[in-house]
């Protein structure tokens, strides 16, 4: 590639492209294209251009196009969910290099995305798509109740419902978010609810159609309601008893949707009759997952990522450790932290390597909490699952989260 590369990146208000990447990348002319409002700090080499949304690929496409009227833009880099049909988008208008619209859609759409998994024949919950929340209830009659109800796009657990019943329903739609609902200019996937086991996610780094690498990971317990708890998961070492049947289907899911290169974050529950695919992004987990693989398997998906998006090969020398590594997102509540345990006195706690803290006495925690919403991040090593049970145990003793209004 040549070193006169301009490269676009697009990031929302919350989140953005490690930054160490871009201060790595002394050889490329970058512009972030910014959602207004947004809090992150660039380097003064990074060109910064605020819009709206990045959600929306025809202002995204007239922001680049009025870019390039100026320097051609090379290549466009999508680290956000909600911002990777947009990515898409521009480079299947403008013939950029990189996934194209249909492919992002594949892998950002859910709707479409479970499509292309049930034509390949791949273990999936019944779905339907609905064109409002009203019409919830008609796809539940498919996918019998209960039911999950989410927007085909999103992330982070953001708009996901249980629903139980048709009484369900109606009380979310006539209560305080029904107006939300019904406003929205989304279509809904509605799906089986399953009844899992443990619920799984894989992490790959996909090149030239191949899986060359693949971590998976057990989660505590099941992600989908886990907002004030101690969720997180645990990469698994390759003698448990899940790892090839997770990475098999990992790499089925993979070859199914027809990614060339790139970074993948898969999630899929185990069931008494098998595992099943639940969603898979194109780009790298979040919630301390990639700090967790490179602590464990020393491999960067970040930099993967980041290189499979400017067109080239990732440089990846994967390590096999035994034993396991957990990640943990502290549990938080909305309002005004007021006591809150400190890194020093975590790390305290047996197993620890390393902890993180990103909220603090004094910050005010919004009520809008995600399945991302965490206080910090604390890793820690077991021999086992067992041992690893103890640990978990032991640090939820230690911490302390007080909450005022």
């Amino acid at each position: 590639m040549p070193k006169t590369s301009h490269v676009v990146v697009l990031a929302t208000k919350r989140r953005a492209l490690p930054l160490r990447l871009l201060q790595k990348s002394s050889d490329l002319r970058i512009t972030v294209i910014v959602e207004q409002g947004h809090a992150h700090v660039f380097s003064p080499s990074v060109t910064v251009q605020e819009i709206a949304t990045v959600r929306d690929p025809g202002l995204v496409l007239e922001t680049v196009l009025e870019l390039s009227r100026k320097d051609p833009v090379d290549h466009i880099v999508s680290p956000v969910e909600l911002a990777i049909p947009s990515a898409g988008y521009v480079r299947s208008t403008l013939g950029i290099p990189g996934d194209s619209y249909d492919l992002s859609l594949t892998f950002s759409n859910k709707f479409v995305m479970k499509q292309r998994l049930a034509a390949a024949g791949l273990p999936i919950a019944a779905f339907r798509q609905v064109m409002k929340a009203d019409d919830i209830p008609d796809a539940a009659a498919h996918t019998g109740w209960p039911c999950v109800s989410k927007p085909v796009f999103g992330g982070g657990c953001m708009g996901v419902t249980v629903l139980d019943s048709s009484e369900d329903h109606a009380q979310l739609v006539s209560g305080r978010t029904g107006e939300e609902i019904r406003s929205s200019t989304i279509p809904f996937i509605v799906e089986q609810f399953i009844e899992m086991d443990h619920e799984y996610h894989c992490d790959a780094v996909v090149r030239d159609g191949k899986v060359v690498f693949a971590a998976p990971s057990r989660y505590f317990s099941p992600i989908l309601g886990q907002i004030d708890t101690f969720s997180g998961s645990y990469l698994l070492p390759q003698d448990h008893e899940d790892f090839t049947p997770v990475t098999d289907l990992n790499a089925e899911v993979i070859s199914a949707l027809g990614l060339t290169n790139g970074v993948t974050h898969l999630e899929l529950f185990k069931t008494g009759s098998g595992f099943v695919v639940g969603e898979i992004a194109c780009r790298p987990g979040g919630g301390g997952i990639a700090e967790a693989v490179e602590r464990h398997h020393g491999v960067d998906l970040w930099d993967a990522f980041w290189e499979a998006s400017l067109g080239r090969a990732p440089e990846i020398a994967p390590r096999s450790p035994k034993g396991i590594l957990a990640t943990v997102m502290l549990p938080t509540r909305p309002g005004v932290i007021t006591k809150l345990s400190t890194e020093a006195e975590l790390a305290t706690c047996p197993g620890v390597v390393a902890v993180k803290m990103s909220m603090s006495v004094g910050d005010v925690v919004p009520p809008d909490l995600t399945s991302a919403t965490t206080t910090g991040l604390v890793f820690f090593t077991a021999r086992d699952e067992a041992e690893m049970d103890r640990r978990l145990n032991e640090l939820s003793d230690a911490y302390v989260l007080e909450v005022g209004v």
